[in-house]
């Protein structure tokens, strides 16, 4: 029998033992970091908070007068504009979103026009806040004045107009909420809708459904968990969103049932007093935080609950068949469309009436058609504003100057685009190894264990905590610690808020590799540690650059966390122990200038931040092109 040749790299010895030992329990600890990181983020805020809480207990939760002068604080207009802003967006994301996944899914258009409408689709996504607020300012907001005021004058009755119209106020606000909200509904619902089986819709045509009939007495019902799921992950990023808010809502310490006055929301008081605030002040608001977190918390805990459901009906599927699917699901839903059928069918009496189908028909595809139109020109609305006022200053000057002083002219971002690059670095260099271990460790030491399970709950909580939460833990971490804002508070703010992507992608990543490459592997000697370092991570490589790549894109333009952590600086690097600029902090510096030189940087700034996220979306799709 001829002799095999192993690689020296291949082979065991006793060396490898230790270092298989080692290497496993750093991943372990790895794993462990990420519920460490999310208990912490709670600790560090109940702790923070605590003299507030003892100040004013739960009557902080009630009281509408926030006054630093008396030192009296409470949240109820906060909760209340939080609150209504998310539900009054999520009820319109909800049967938009819904219907631009039906539109899509079900070929209403050929697939050269559902293509481009589902990337148009996803690239809402991509579009940092802070720019949503940039367009909602200087955009949406000129175009909905005569609307609000149409509503004031003829509407004026009902108490959501009975205002006259603000330059700031909650409906503007709702409106870019429910587009920034959009993407997850569609993206979950699609899902849920595409897994309902192909027996389900030969079934309902053999009993005369047509196509909405299906869609209503069958699809959509057979797929609710799961859009139930998506409007309840929905509502979690509606509560924590920030930047947004803070430049649209008016951030007014009232309640009112007017839409078009101006509000606040529980972030946006964050975001706006935590830089000034001194002694109970800052306890106050880091008690508002912590009921902001409680808030996603429970939120984001009923949306995986959903989610989960909705998964664990699949794997049934996949496990038991369709039969049992069928049984499981189609039951329902087929008695349904049976119980809506007359019993004197039997006698051949009963016959469907064609023009309330057709009008039927009409109207819910008009509906959707309508629905997938509007969000197609708000993206091109949003875009078109980028690329017309952006180009005002893209210039040389833009990217090799500093910051101008209010009254002059020119200057640009050099030192925003440098402070950008180096925390989204260290943020990358902190979370993508971090993130690898613990992938690693979920998917080839804990598969299946109690930890494991623990482990992907706590990291999906994480990846719902709102970024302004993640800001506030590195305050109290670093900069508390060292007394300054710093690039390296910054970025490791960032490490945060890049992990859970990372950990997600590249656990899918992992969970793709051929079963056959690790027997083979472990059929030649191989150790764990060395099947992993040269089969297993080169094999899954590309969808562990694409978690990267992603997680790079959501740090590009994220601003609240740096907001608390890098500040911002007019000047260049000077050390990563001094506050830093970033692009999206000056975004927001700018479009809140009175200076039309301002405003035109921060158009341009946005521009290429936008673009920079773009690319590295398209890199990451990619890289994963021969795997989807």
């Amino acid at each position: 029998m001829p002799k095999v040749s192993i690689p020296n790299y291949l082979t065991r010895n006793r060396a490898s033992l230790w270092s298989n030992l080692v290497f496993h329990w750093v991943t372990l600890g790895m794993a462990i970091a990420i519920v460490v990181i999310v208990a912490a983020i709670a600790v560090e805020l109940a702790i923070a908070a605590i003299p507030a809480i003892q100040k004013f207990g739960l009557g902080f939760l009630f009281t509408t007068e926030w006054n630093p002068v008396r030192n009296i604080y409470g949240i109820l207009p906060q909760i209340y504009g939080t609150l209504v802003s998310s539900i009054v967006a999520l009820a319109l994301a909800i049967p938009m979103g819904v219907g631009i996944a039906i539109f899509l899914n079900e070929n209403f258009v050929p697939k050269s026009i559902r293509v481009p409408i589902s990337f148009a689709i996803e690239l809402l996504a991509a579009i940092p806040s802070v720019v949503y607020g940039l367009w909602g300012i200087f955009t949406l907001t000129p175009i909905m004045k005569p609307v609000l005021l149409w509503l004031h004058q003829n509407l004026g009755w009902i108490p959501f107009f009975s205002t006259v119209p603000s330059n700031r106020s909650l409906l503007p606000t709702i409106l870019v909420l429910t587009l920034m909200i959009l993407p997850i509904v569609v993206a979950l619902s699609r899902d849920a809708l595409a897994s309902v089986p192909l027996e389900l819709r030969l079934g309902a045509a053999a009993l005369g459904a047509n196509r909405w009939e299906f869609i209503l007495g069958i699809m959509i019902p057979a797929g609710l968990s799961g859009i139930v799921g998506a409007a309840v992950l929905a509502l979690g990023r509606a509560i924590g969103e920030t930047m947004a808010a803070v430049m649209l809502i008016g951030n007014a310490n009232q309640i009112q049932w007017s839409w078009l006055a101006p509000s606040s929301t529980i972030a946006a008081l964050i975001a706006n007093q935590f830089s000034e605030a001194r002694g109970i002040q800052v306890s106050a608001l880091l008690y508002a935080a912590l009921v902001l977190m409680v808030l996603t918390l429970f939120v984001n805990v009923v949306a995986n609950w959903f989610i989960s459901s909705f998964h664990l009906i699949q794997d049934l599927a996949k496990q038991y068949g369709n039969l049992t699917f069928l049984q499981i699901i189609g039951s329902y839903c087929v008695k349904t469309v049976r119980d809506r059928i007359p019993s004197n069918r039997q006698l051949g009496l009963w016959q469907p009436n064609p023009l309330r189908r057709k009008i039927g028909t009409w109207l819910l595809t008009f509906g959707i058609i309508l629905g997938t139109s509007i969000a197609v020109l708000a993206i091109g609305s949003i875009f078109a504003s980028l690329i017309w006022q952006g180009v005002s200053r893209f210039d040389v000057a833009a990217f090799t100057e500093f910051p101008p002083p209010p009254l002059d002219l020119g200057g640009g971002f050099r030192n925003a685009i440098e402070g950008t690059l180096l925390m989204v670095g260290i943020g990358a260099g902190l979370s993508a190894p971090l993130g690898i271990g613990t992938a690693i460790y979920l998917v080839e030491f804990g598969r299946g264990n109690a930890l494991s399970q623990w482990v992907r709950f706590f990291n999906g909580i994480l990846s719902g905590v709102p970024s302004i939460l993640c800001g506030l833990f590195v305050y109290a971490l670093v900069v508390l610690t060292t007394g300054t804002f710093s690039a390296i508070a910054g970025g490791v703010a960032l490490a945060v808020v890049m992990l859970p992507i990372t950990v997600r992608t590249a656990e899918e990543g992992l969970k793709a590799v051929a079963l056959e490459l690790r027997e083979g592997a472990y059929a030649l000697g191989a150790s764990p540690l060395q099947a992993i370092v040269f089969i297993i991570l080169p094999d899954a490589s590309p969808a562990i650059a694409t978690g990267v790549v992603l997680s790079i894109a959501r740090a590009s333009g994220e601003t609240a966390p740096l907001l608390f952590t890098a500040l911002f600086s007019q000047y260049g690097f000077n050390g990563l122990w001094k506050p830093v600029a970033s692009m999206s902090v000056l975004i927001y510096n700018f479009a809140l200038s009175p200076y039309p030189n301002h405003q035109s940087l921060a158009w341009t700034a946005a521009l290429v931040v936008v673009a920079l996220i773009l690319t590295l979306s398209i890199t990451a799709r990619f890289l994963t092109r021969d795997r989807l």
